[in-house]
């Protein structure tokens, strides 16, 4: 059973993960790079222009999305309102999230929930998602090319082609040439299965804006943040709270309970920039060296035991840096109690 334990936790983890890459300039190289060997990266126009006019997006709309991760398959729909920096999204009344409200920058996520009428706070996603698309510019094994988009949500729009070397298509992102707003993007798995898709219904690129709707403003309300978030979980199933503190430069997005082939296991992801971190707190042994054998070549593992957990660091890190890391959680444990 350990053996599956360590596959589902490994393959948790890497459909999850996507590992980060260093913002720097539409085509540049990093720092130290030679500039006399390889000629610049062509980036089209369109994602260009893209990137440039992100933080000056002004639009309402409603888009529907799905995300395939095997055979799960997760729907949504969500109303968007953006105004530069500043994200709010709503959900229709016929979905099960009807009545939460997300508001966000690029310093604070805030995700009210009217059922508990708490507001659990989290660090801002928009921006990472963003990011994964300004570093195509900056990767030398993707081909960019463009070609005719689709008619989406009235807007006519340009289409840009992400292809590997071989031809082999990853992605298609429906531009609005003017505004630069992405109207629409699918997702391919390598052999070639479309696995995730977003795309707008309805959108105005002219909106006037009143930045109060940015405000959660209720009486009452309880602030929940990532660390009270996991010290819930760990009370109610009973796990000592493993965290990494704030003086490592990790920032805890959240936690939650998880059955990992019938073994209680507690989940948190942490952020470092650009690059996740999850930690693993299972109710049973495990062998790290399986458990590395499980992950990719971007992909680290260490574990330690204590209070009879195992507790597992996955992440694209050294494993140095991961031990060093798992000293720093192991010294800030706190129990909670059984």
């Amino acid at each position: 059973m350990i053996s599956r334990v360590l596959l589902f936790a490994g393959f948790l983890a890497l459909a999850l993960s996507a590992p980060g890459q260093v913002s720097r300039p539409i085509g540049a190289r990093p720092n130290g790079a030679r500039q006399n060997k390889q000629p610049p990266i062509y980036v089209p126009p369109l994602l260009a222009h893209a990137i440039k006019a992100q933080p000056f997006l002004h639009y309402t709309g409603s888009y529907t999305s799905q995300l395939r991760t095997g055979a799960t398959i997760v729907d949504s729909q969500e109303f968007i309102t953006r105004a530069g920096e500043w994200y709010r999204i709503d959900f229709p009344t016929d979905s099960k999230f009807a009545g939460q409200v997300i508001i966000e920058n690029n310093v604070l996520r805030q995700h009210y929930q009217p059922n508990s009428n708490e507001i659990l706070q989290q660090p801002p996603k928009h921006g990472e998602s963003w990011e994964k698309i300004a570093n195509l510019a900056n990767n030398r094994k993707l081909v960019l090319t463009t070609a005719q988009g689709d008619i989406v949500a009235g807007w006519k729009t340009e289409q840009l082609v992400v292809s590997d070397q071989q031809g082999n298509i990853q992605q298609r992102l429906y531009i609005e040439p003017g505004s630069g707003l992405i109207m629409k993007r699918l997702i391919f798995d390598q052999i070639g299965t479309q696995v995730g898709f977003f795309e707008f219904n309805q959108v105005n690129l002219s909106p006037k804006i009143d930045q109060s709707i940015f405000t959660i403003n209720r009486k009452g309300v309880k602030v929940i943040t990532p660390l009270m978030q996991i010290q819930r979980v760990a009370k109610r199933r009973g796990f000592t709270v493993h965290y990494l503190p704030p003086s490592t430069g990790f920032q805890l997005e959240g936690g939650n309970y998880k059955k990992i082939a019938n073994v209680d296991a507690m989940v948190e992801t942490y952020v470092d920039g650009k690059i996740r971190l999850w930690v693993y707190v299972l109710k049973a042994p495990i062998d790290p060296e399986r458990l590395r054998q499980s992950a990719n070549k971007n992909q680290h593992f260490y574990s330690f035991e204590a209070n009879g957990e195992t507790v597992v660091l996955l992440g694209n890190f050294p494993d140095a840096t991961l031990q060093h890391l798992a000293e720093s959680m192991a010294n800030g444990t706190e129990s909670l109690g059984h």
